[in-house]
């Protein structure tokens, strides 16, 4: 697992750093805590721990989009890249399953191998969260915070199409383990299937699949099996089955249901994207209009699917 620093700096004066930061290399001159910091009228030790916080947050990649933006706009940026941040996220994951704010914090110096104090890793934290309009003012707790009622995972779901942070949060608790074999890029393509379910549903299955496309094609390669002249989810499926790779036969879904034949599962979820990718059907002369019932199908399938690949694959488990 990645390390982290976690720096203790509070967040105007990062966002003030970046805004400087991406100044001096929009006039390409020559960048340097001392200039930073004799441009702010902060410490070296300021410039520093800012300039750093910033770039484990990975802000610093699109510090010119903070030159132009207003104080909301590089708040906004501030709240996407803290949500993608793997620690803090987790940190939510945590006091979302019951854990008080010391539990997990706990248990976030352990997976990330932080070696700040704890009380200070809560001040940061709590004082990001706070800015980025994540927590409730000096608390620990969400704004509009999940339902108490403990809803069951699809009421979770469909309550929480519209909320970004709160669909990152349901995909965590949905993957479980599975969730540290994708990217960033995959989980934040998984995030925008779950948001455009209801907007624009075709786009929310193409994210999706491209997302489930990518992971199978990343097994086959952690794995030594050659993909590279096989296209789509179909394909892909059946060289990894061919190779033992994946198994032949999935848990039943629900009861009642027969035993899946993997191939079958993943003909069905290619056939779906390419409805979604495809313009008039070549028979019916007609295009294919997904409804947001079937992309909410569609993306629950996907994701309980990279979950079931994972735990068998890595875990030798058979689980869906």
């Amino acid at each position: 697992m990645q390390k982290f620093r976690i720096y203790l700096i509070d967040p105007l004066q990062i966002i003030k750093v970046i805004e400087f930061y991406g100044k001096l290399k929009e006039m390409s001159e020559e960048v340097n805590y001392k200039k930073i910091a004799d441009g702010l009228g902060i410490s070296i030790r300021k410039a520093r721990e800012a300039l750093k916080a910033a770039e484990e947050l990975k802000l610093l990649d699109i510090s010119s989009q903070f030159v132009s933006a207003s104080p909301e706009e590089q708040k906004l940026f501030f709240r996407k890249a803290l949500q993608s941040f793997e620690p803090f996220m987790d940190f939510l994951f945590f006091l979302e399953k019951g854990d008080k704010p010391e539990e997990a914090i706990r248990k976030i110096k352990s997976l990330y191998n932080v070696e700040r104090k704890s009380k200070d890793i809560l001040w940061i934290f709590k004082k990001w969260g706070n800015f980025a309009g994540i927590f409730l003012k000096d608390t620990f707790e969400l704004v509009n915070q999940l339902n108490k009622s403990k809803p069951s995972m699809i009421g979770e779901l469909l309550s929480q199409m519209d909320n970004e942070l709160k669909a990152k949060l349901w995909l965590a608790k949905v993957l479980e383990d599975a969730r540290k074999y994708i990217t960033n890029d995959e989980y934040d393509s998984l995030t925008e299937a779950i948001l455009h379910i209801q907007k624009n549903p075709r786009r929310s299955v193409q994210s999706a699949g491209e997302v489930l496309e990518d992971y199978l094609r990343k097994i086959a390669n952690d794995r030594g099996t050659d993909v590279s002249k096989k296209n789509g989810i179909s394909q892909i499926a059946e060289e990894l089955r061919k190779k033992e790779v994946i198994a032949s036969k999935h848990v039943p879904i629900l009861r009642g249901l027969q035993v899946f034949l993997d191939r079958d599962i993943f003909d069905g979820l290619a056939a779906f994207r390419n409805m979604a990718h495809h313009g008039k059907d070549k028979k019916e002369m007609k295009k294919w209009e997904l409804s947001e019932e079937l992309a909410l199908s569609y993306v629950i399938q996907i994701v309980l699917c990279i979950k079931s690949l994972y735990y068998y694959v890595m875990e030798k488990q058979l689980t869906f």
